[in-house]
């Protein structure tokens, strides 16, 4: 008896072949035991990806308001700007899913300690460009255990 396999749902489902009577006990399955890591990314980056985008639509051409761009040099800003950010949204959520599923199926727990891991070392991989890595690494991994706990709550 573990505390895992009592915690997943399961019904009891009664069989009768030619007459005999027999009981199966179906477990319902995680999804996350079954599915590899990568998938997981893969899904994750299709998900932020457009997020990404949609965010780097809505803010290149402010950015190039404030720059005083005009023509070809606006249009041109705001397709990299959109491209850009639709990368960073989409690396980031591999980074951060890939970790978690990871740390996950190592530590065989589904707990905080996985998401604020995956947080920090997310956040470490974008932050590594600037001069305040460990405060970007921290405050990601602040917020991403922020949102689990709002998740977690429901």
């Amino acid at each position: 008896y573990s505390k895992e396999a009592s915690e997943r749902p399961s019904r009891l489902v009664l069989v009768l072949p030619e007459g005999h009577l027999k009981a199966e006990r179906e477990m319902e399955v995680d999804i996350d035991d079954d599915v590899p890591c990568s998938s997981i990314a893969v899904d994750s980056v299709i998900r932020m990806g457009p997020a990404g985008l949609i965010w780097g639509s809505c803010s290149g051409p402010y950015d190039a308001n404030k720059l005083g761009l005009a023509g070809i040099h606006r249009a041109s800003f705001i397709a990299k700007s959109v491209g850009r950010l639709g990368f960073q949204w989409g690396m980031f959520a591999a980074i951060f899913s890939s970790t978690r599923c990871g740390f996950q199926r190592y530590r065989r727990r589904n707990d905080w300690v996985n998401v604020l891991t995956a947080g920090v070392v997310a956040g470490a991989a974008f932050g590594a460009g600037t001069r305040n890595w460990k405060q970007v690494a921290g405050a990601t991994g602040l917020v991403c255990l922020l949102c689990h706990v709002a998740e977690d709550s429901r």
